[in-house]
């Protein structure tokens, strides 16, 4: 007995799992489905046999059955315009496989379409009650189907150069090749929806299954009314668009000009308008040059403004002049425009920034050369020398710039000029802080009396522990000047290194308006980081 009830229940298993088995390999496909997949798998066979170079022409006649063709046999023969395209298509050879030799562009084409009837062959196989279905052998064959039409439209979708002439396999068959790939590509894609079926829920594996073999069904038969359709019409430009007449050229010619002279009117007008302020601005901007250039003779150069505010102009209208025929057409006049506009601010603005620089500069030179001074000062009062001969001896035994000052001093009190108004002359020509406490120091002594010497031994230590101290201070604030310096420049770099693997994209972008506005806005944003990291290493003694 319990011999019995254990045969039972291994049959009860087996019809369980053979029922399990069946159910998950579509057997929920009905005839018509499997008449429909016949169908497409028979258009698949005749693509690729018109694509069989070793048959001739005469012979690809086909029929398809009356359930394919709307309740009657249909004739089918390869259409005309294919032969000569065939013969094109066979002498393109575009791929080579090792141990198997070079494909053509037309066994690319095969091997599209056979891929599909093989995929439809196992999906109308797995509808035959009479033959056994392995869920492991079905999948792999799918994937093997996908792969494969993978590697084929791959192919397809490359162009190849051969010598100076691009060869691209899209342009095939009067252009229906590119209307077939995007078929292929869903086809392709829903191979991978029914590899993707096998692995859903057991409710809904059935349905997935069936949607997704039916849906390559469906774009087999598109693929294959694609082919014999009508070609994709490609029409040249007809030259005659683009003619133009001496009398077009001439009234093009009238109307710029006539446009020239109106906004040059309107320029005209408009500072007519402002004669006034402008004239006044004019005259303000020459007395601060003359200023300029009186500071400029203090700092013992000789420099002419113009050639300042000139240059930087010229220099912004060469850079807008190369980005501006870079660019072409109106844009680039715009640039060239804007360029030299921002030259013009740039220019009226840059005396006094040179000024600045070159006090600036002047007055670390005298900081590092007034310990000698002082100790040389120090010794002639030591001496029995005053103060005027010691300034003397200064600018006759030390090297410029402070001999050229300190000379200068005694120049002027030797031409009359008080010795307190020359030392307020060197304080406006030289910013530095430890030469303003000197000058005050001595000032102070020759209006109430008090010993010079110590007050310079003493300024002489303080010069020493503030230069020990700021040695310091550059050695702890190294690292945020280094980042500045890093911030500013690695942008450029990697500007440069993507112009030399690139050249001609970067070109093309930055000589665009987006490119443009995108170099001014990273230029700002980098200039105003630089000012924030200089400012954290600043740190006044």
């Amino acid at each position: 007995m319990t011999k019995y009830f254990r045969l039972s229940g291994i049959m009860i298993l087996v019809i369980a799992s053979l029922f399990s088995t069946a159910q998950v390999h579509g057997r929920a496909l009905s005839a018509k489905n499997r008449t429909s997949i016949r169908c497409a798998q028979e258009k698949m066979r005749i693509l690729a046999e018109f694509f069989d170079v070793n048959l001739s022409n005469d012979k690809k006649v086909y029929e398809l059955p009356a359930e394919c063709g709307g309740g009657r046999t249909q004739q089918i023969t390869m259409p005309k315009w294919f032969g000569d395209e065939l013969t094109r298509m066979n002498a393109n050879k575009v791929v080579y496989i090792p141990n198997e030799g070079t494909y053509s562009e037309v066994d690319l084409w095969r091997q599209a379409f056979s891929n599909v009837y093989l995929f439809l062959d196992r999906a109308d196989k797995s509808l035959d009650p009479s033959q056994p279905i392995v869920l492991d052998q079905l999948s792999r064959g799918y994937v093997g189907n996908r792969i494969n039409l993978m590697a084929t439209l791959d192919r397809l979708n490359k162009d190849l150069l051969r010598g100076k002439q691009l060869l691209v396999m899209k342009d095939s068959m009067e252009g229906r090749a590119r209307s077939m790939l995007s078929t292929l590509e869903l086809i392709n894609s829903e191979f991978f929806s029914t590899i993707e079926s096998f692995s859903s829920p057991i409710s809904q594996r059935e349905d997935k299954y069936r949607q997704s073999v039916m849906a390559v069904v469906v774009l087999a038969n598109h693929l294959f009314a694609q082919f014999r359709g009508t070609a994709i019409p490609a029409f040249p430009a007809d030259p005659k668009i683009y003619r133009t007449t001496r009398a077009d050229r001439a009234s093009s010619l009238f109307m710029i000009l006539l446009g020239s002279a109106l906004a040059g009117l309107a320029v005209y007008l408009l500072l007519e308008n402002k004669r006034e302020s402008i004239s006044a601005m004019i005259e303000n901007y020459q007395q601060k040059s003359s200023a300029w250039a009186e500071d400029f003779n203090r700092q013992f150069l000789t420099i002419d403004v113009k050639y300042i505010v000139f240059g930087t102009i010229g220099i912004f209208a060469v850079f807008g002049l190369i980005l501006g025929l870079l660019t072409g057409g109106f844009t680039g006049v715009f640039i060239f425009l804007l360029m030299v506009l921002l030259g013009g601010v740039l220019g009226v603005r840059m005396p006094l920034a040179v000024l600045d620089t070159l006090k600036k500069s002047r007055g670390r030179k005298v900081n590092a050369q007034l310990m000698d001074a002082l100790i040389l000062l120090s010794n002639s009062l030591r001496s029995g020398m005053d103060i005027v001969q010691g300034f003397e001896m200064v600018s006759r035994d030390l090297l410029p710039p402070i001999a050229d000052e300190f000379g200068l001093v005694v120049k002027n009190d030797q031409l009359g000029t008080p010795f307190e108004k020359a030392l307020d002359g060197l304080t406006e020509r030289v910013e530095s802080r430890m030469l303003s406490y000197i000058v005050k120091a001595i000032i102070i002594q020759r209006q109430v009396g008090g010993n010079l010497t110590v007050i310079f031994s003493r300024l002489v230590e303080n010069i020493r522990e503030e230069s020990k101290l700021e040695e310091k201070l550059q050695a702890m604030t190294a690292q945020q000047k280094i980042q500045s310096i890093v911030v500013s420049i690695m942008p450029f770099v990697m500007m440069l290194v993507m112009f030399i693997f690139n050249p001609e994209q970067m070109i093309s972008f930055y000589t665009s308006p987006l490119g443009m506005f995108v170099f001014i806005f990273c230029i700002i944003w980098i200039g105003i980081g630089m000012k924030i990291l200089k400012k954290m290493g600043e740190v006044r003694v």
